[in-house]
C-alpha cells in the first residue's frame, strides 16, 4: 500500500500488526505495553482517505497481571463497559519524510484528537506514532501514579481489500 499515492483499498493484517504505549509511571519508572489491534482499514479515492482502526482494551498487556486489572477500571480504561479503543482519520498529508495524520480517538466513550507521524516501509508496511494526552479522556489518576502523556506506537502491515 502506497497510502499517499495510490488509490485503492487496503485492510489491517491484525496477527501482524502491533499497538505499543509507553507512560511514566510515579514520575520515574516506565511501563510499557501492548493492545492487539483487532481490526482497521485504510481507503484513497483522489484526494480523500479514510483510516479507521479497532484495539481491544480487555486484552491490554503490561507484562503486569496486577497492573493490567488496574489499568481496566472504570476510573482508568474502562474497559469491561467500553472494550474497544477506535481511531478514525479523514486527513492525511506528505511531509517531507513521513504522512501526518490528524483523527480522532474514541476511548470511554470520549473521543479527543491526535496526531500520528506515519513513516511507510514498503508497499504494505505502515510505522505510526504519536504522544497522546490521557487528560481529556476522564481518566481519573493522579499524575504522579500514571504520567499524563502516553507515547503510542503503532506498527501495521496491510493487504489489499
Amino acid at each position: 500500500m502506497t497510502a499517499g499515492a495510490t488509490v485503492g483499498s487496503w485492510t489491517v493484517l491484525t496477527g501482524r500488526s502491533t499497538a505499543r504505549f509507553s507512560v511514566r509511571n510515579f514520575g520515574v519508572n516506565r511501563v510499557t505495553g501492548t493492545i492487539p489491534i483487532t481490526g482497521g482499514s485504510v481507503r484513497r479515492d483522489g484526494d480523500d482517505i479514510t483510516v479507521r482502526a479497532e484495539l481491544d482494551l480487555g486484552a491490554l498487556d503490561t507484562g503486569n497481571a496486577k497492573r493490567d486489572e488496574d489499568l481496566r477500571k472504570p476510573n482508568l480504561l474502562d474497559s469491561a463497559a467500553r472494550p474497544v479503543l477506535r481511531f478514525a482519520a479523514e486527513r492525511m498529508r506528505a511531509d517531507s519524510d513521513c504522512w501526518l495524520i490528524d483523527g480522532t480517538l474514541e476511548l470511554r466513550g470520549v473521543s479527543c484528537p491526535v496526531a500520528l507521524r506515519a513513516e511507510q516501509d514498503g508497499e504494505s508496511h505502515v510505522v505510526a506514532t504519536a504522544t497522546l494526552d490521557r487528560a481529556p479522556l476522564g481518566m481519573r489518576v493522579p499524575r504522579f501514579m500514571i504520567g499524563r502523556y502516553v507515547e503510542i506506537t503503532v506498527d501495521v502491515r496491510f493487504a489489499p481489500a
